[in-house]
């Protein structure tokens, strides 16, 4: 039967263009269907535009402090207006216009709605039917909404709205201590809104080492925020125009008030709506796209990629993963997934960055663990800079004394970390790490520091 695509990838951010651009091949015709902004979520709303706002932020606080290194300038101040506005620059000059030109250039067709499966190989968009053989779903994922009483009369944002707000609120209460509760309460926090943060689990970025998430607390605290964990959310409602949460901490009821209620609570992969059922896609009870290691689905002619299929929710895995879901499509050879080496940064101040498995993780596969660690305020460059907070952590095989995991906190955690990451690629020993020469005086000696303290334990 011909179709009218070979292939269509549905979602143009970061998995679907990558997928549309692996399986781009001589007369193969490939559409792209986007229902909101071209580029999706990263240059629109997630990834670009926070890291502009924290930028402004970390440049507004380093102002502030100048006074400690012996510089005096006029009195530093921060315009949320002027901030904005360059963060809607930035996002235009990334996204829109530019990927749709470098569409047009690989010779993609973009197709303009929401896609719904009408069955196996027909698409409905905003009403007319298209066809393809092959498809790749890279729909992303939006905010989870937690079953809270009160909450669906409750005025809310998520963090497409926190990066688009037009005017600074007075306060803010931020659900959710993960990467980017921490990181939207950073920003608003540096420009002056009184920020509450509500964490369920005992502690902030729960995924992190404890000393490392202790850190990202300290920071997060010192610039005057209000951060509880161990929160259960009891129920919120809307008085008089503001939000009132009411929460339990421990054995205490405490009630916040504020003029914006941001949920931060996770992410939902986004599935509603576009026909799975009929397409022979299965789902799994969180709504996610169950694929194999292929990232191919239940149906033989479709493949998933990105935060819909579940996995780990990074820009740089979306990109990793569309690649091969789109080479996958068209290719006599498929290439299986390999995310065993997936580095993440968490952007506060100070930088919180992970490579791997933590302490517990080795100690529950091992019964042991290998473990160096080294505080920032043992280097040389740390007490240049003024940033002796943090340190850096590495897990290790006990037996092979292969490198498994690495931990940092502190300045450039995000740039020092790669180099965990790039040992635990080669399979390289925490001996070599050791041994290594570094430079005099950089935060990367940090990782020398560790791995020579590590002992088994």
């Amino acid at each position: 039967m011909k179709h009218d695509y070979d292939l269509l990838v549905i979602g143009s951010g970061s998995a679907g263009f990558s997928a549309a651009s692996a399986a781009k091949g001589t007369g193969r015709k490939i559409g792209v269907v986007e229902a909101e902004r071209l580029g999706g979520e990263c240059p629109n709303w997630a990834c670009v535009p926070t890291k502009v706002l924290l930028k402004s932020a970390k440049l507004y606080r380093d102002l502030v402090k100048t006074a400690d290194y012996g510089v005096t300038h006029k009195s530093a101040s921060i315009s949320f207006e002027e901030v904005m506005k360059r963060r809607g620059k930035i996002v235009g000059a990334l996204g829109g216009p530019r990927i749709e030109k470098i569409a047009d250039k690989l010779g993609f067709d973009i197709l303009r709605g929401f896609a719904t499966f009408l069955d196996e190989h027909t698409l409905e968009i905003d009403g007319k039917q298209v066809t393809s053989a092959k498809f790749v779903i890279a729909t992303g994922a939006g905010t989870f909404v937690p079953p809270i009483p009160g909450l669906d009369t409750t005025p809310w944002i998520g963090f497409k709205e926190a990066v688009t707000l037009s005017e600074k609120p007075a306060s803010m209460i931020v659900i959710g201590g993960g990467p980017v509760g921490c990181e939207l309460a950073t920003f608003y926090a540096s420009v002056g809104t009184d920020v509450t943060l509500l964490q369920a689990a005992p502690m902030v970025l729960h995924r992190e080492e404890p000393e490392v998430a202790e850190v990202a607390r300290a920071g997060l605290e010192a610039m005057g925020m209000k951060v509880y964990t161990g929160v259960e959310v009891v129920k919120t409602e809307d008085v008089d125009g503001e939000v009132q949460v009411k929460v339990r901490v421990g054995k205490q009821m405490k009630t916040f008030t504020a003029e914006k209620l941001l949920l931060a609570t996770g992410k939902r992969a986004n599935t509603a709506g576009l026909g799975c059922k009929a397409a022979g896609v299965k789902l799994d009870q969180r709504g996610n796209i169950v694929t194999n290691s292929e990232l191919r689905t239940t149906a033989k002619h479709i493949w998933a990629a990105g935060d819909v299929d579940g996995g780990m929710q990074f820009t740089h895995t979306a990109h990793y993963e569309g690649h091969i879901a789109g080479h996958n499509a068209f290719s006599k050879t498929a290439t299986r997934v390999d995310e065993r080496v997936v580095p993440r940064v968490t952007f506060t101040d100070p930088e919180i960055a992970s490579v791997g498995m933590t302490e517990a993780q080795v100690r529950e596969k091992y019964g042991k663990a290998l473990v160096g660690s080294f505080p920032m305020r043992g280097l040389g460059r740390a007490y240049i800079d003024g940033h002796t907070e943090g340190l850096v952590k590495i897990v290790a095989d006990p037996k092979t004394r292969k490198v498994l995991g690495g931990h940092v906190a502190g300045q450039s955690a995000g740039e020092v970390m790669h180099e965990i990451a790039l040992a635990m690629y080669l399979k390289a020993k925490i001996d070599d790490l050791a041994a290594m020469i570094h430079a005099y005086p950089t935060y990367s000696e940090g990782v020398t520091g560790a791995a020579a303290m590590a002992v088994v334990s």
